[in-house]
């Protein structure tokens, strides 16, 4: 990717603004479990999503030396108290990455192109694209660490530590997160996502129908879950599996397997839930509908020989995944044959974004 261009930004270093939309991800090998500061405790693979995105709006004001550090959060124009602390926090985290924030108040205003709680993980593009901003900040102020091509990296390592799998929204497409070496030029890292680009022509065009099961709130938030693999019995095998799996994976996206992607991403959704299951404080997060679903889509799959395969996240809303080709094969089961199970019948159809983030006008 290029470096950060410039001319995006509005304004001058007293008083500026700059925008960015990024999109939301969806993992196929799911990051689940912490350790250190937002450090994952596997590899994980994901694709970014075309539609599903948020837009943010930085914009900042110098102020007095001494004063320290302010900001407000506006989410499509009304502020946002709970989301206070989760700033504050990551603003502090990135003190030392950007020094000159402490003499600015700053204001964010975001804004999605999709509905809370569907399924679409809203943490992993609202950070991915304050990250951006705020990077494109530094870049604008002359921190060297930002500039030049070094900029999609020092961002996603920002976007880290407000969300993990924001990391892997700072690019379109398809993304890695950890140690996984990708091929033998390209190791990855557990501090910032790489872009992984090696795609057979089959997995290039993906659809992604997020069938909405449940839109209510979850109980248990994701930094909750995280937790609860401190100490999981099965803690030590879900790293071996998560590796093994991203072995699995790669390769069928290098050569075009389609059998072994349904597998293990399959594999990896029920092994997420069964995470959660098995923890020394379980909790469900799928809901009856949810399996219905999964049995109709497997009994149709079967007889049809469509491809396509499903994923979930940490909650009960399906993502229905299909190479492009087979898009209207799908959509015709999803109206045809999963449309009562649907909350208000209602799915939102998306699909892989390869073009990823961009800057906005302000």
């Amino acid at each position: 990717m290029s470096s950060f261009d410039i001319s995006s930004v509005k304004g001058d270093l007293n008083r500026g603004q700059v925008s960015w939309e990024a999109p939301s991800n969806i993992a196929l090998v799911k990051y689940w479990g912490k350790k250190g500061l937002q450090l994952p405790m596997n590899s994980s693979l994901s694709l970014s999503l075309s539609s599903s995105k948020t837009k943010t709006t930085l914009s900042w004001k110098k102020k007095p030396e001494g004063e320290g550090l302010s900001f407000d959060l506006l989410f499509e124009g009304k502020k946002k108290v709970q989301f206070q602390k989760k700033i504050s926090t990551f603003l502090k985290r990135i003190e030392e990455k950007i020094p000159s924030l402490k003499d600015y108040h700053l204001q964010f205003d975001s804004e999605n192109t999709f509905p809370h709680s569907v399924g679409i993980a809203s943490s992993a593009s609202s950070m991915a694209s304050l990250a951006l901003c705020l990077g494109s900040f530094a870049a604008y102020s002359g921190v060297e660490t930002f500039l030049g091509d070094a900029f999609y990296e020092q961002v996603s390592s920002m976007a880290r530590l407000g969300s993990g799998s924001a990391c892997r929204s700072i690019y379109g497409g398809w993304a890695s997160w950890g140690p996984y070496q990708l091929d033998e030029r390209e190791k990855g890292s557990d501090f910032y996502a790489t872009p992984f680009t090696k795609i057979d022509p089959l997995f290039e065009e993906m659809s992604d129908f997020i069938l909405i099961v449940d839109s209510s709130p979850k109980k248990v938030s994701s930094t909750e879950g995280h937790a609860l693999m401190e100490g999981h019995p099965f803690a030590e095998g879900r790293i071996l599996q998560a590796e093994n799996n991203m072995n699995k994976l790669v390769d069928s996206i290098l050569k075009g397997k389609w059998d072994i992607f349904q597998r293990v991403v399959e594999n990896e959704a029920l092994s997420l839930h069964s995470l959660m299951m098995s923890s020394n404080n379980p909790y469900i997060l799928m809901h009856p509908r949810s399996l219905a679903v999964i049995e109709k889509i497997k009994e149709m799959r079967a007889k049809t020989g469509v491809n396509c395969c499903f994923t979930l996240d940490a909650g009960p809303n399906i993502h229905l995944l299909c190479p492009r080709s087979e898009n209207a094969k799908v959509k015709r089961f999803i109206e045809s044959d999963l449309r009562d199970l649907l909350e208000n019948e209602r799915w939102i159809e998306d699909s892989v974004g390869a073009l990823g983030p961009k800057p906005l006008e302000c």
